[in-house]
């Protein structure tokens, strides 16, 4: 082999060695571009990260309002439950206080039933007294009025 083979060779395959440089520069240039793309991506996926923990954190937020709301309102639950008890006991005591007064008034108004019987029997009884009286002071008139009578003519 000849110096100028030998020299053709090498600038062939420094050709050769220039076109795989090239090559591997548009590679670089992609891959840094790709990089490039990754980084937007990353500082992308950064800021959603970022709002994600903010979006977490007003939702814990939330949720710790709302435990204390359903705490609340378990305390104010519990609250009625125990007047709804005290109220039921009331109306229970209520209901019993009636039907004591209900059997009173009953009783009460059979008392004013036989009452009323009796006073129309004393009435009767009276009338009969007054008829009696009435008769027994006519016959004792009639009775003077002959004792005067007699007395007179003796």
């Amino acid at each position: 082999m000849t110096t100028e083979q030998m020299f053709k060779e090498l600038m062939t395959e420094i050709r050769g060695m220039k076109e795989d440089i090239t090559g591997l520069k548009v590679d670089v240039a992609s891959l840094k571009e790709d990089i490039t793309g990754l980084k937007v991506d990353v500082t992308s996926l950064k800021e959603d990260v970022t709002g994600l923990k903010v979006d977490v954190t007003s939702l814990k937020e939330d949720v710790t309002g709302l435990k204390v709301d359903v705490k609340a309102l378990q305390e104010d639950n519990q609250s009625i439950k125990s007047q709804l008890d005290e109220n039921t006991q009331l109306l229970k005591a209520l209901h019993h206080r009636q039907d004591e007064t209900d059997a009173k008034l009953e009783n009460l108004t059979m008392d004013m039933h036989l009452m009323r019987g009796e006073l129309s029997s004393l009435k009767e009884g009276q009338e009969r007294q007054d008829k009696i009286l009435e008769s027994l002071a006519m016959r004792s008139l009639e009775q003077e009025t002959e004792l005067r009578e007699l007395k007179r003519i003796k």
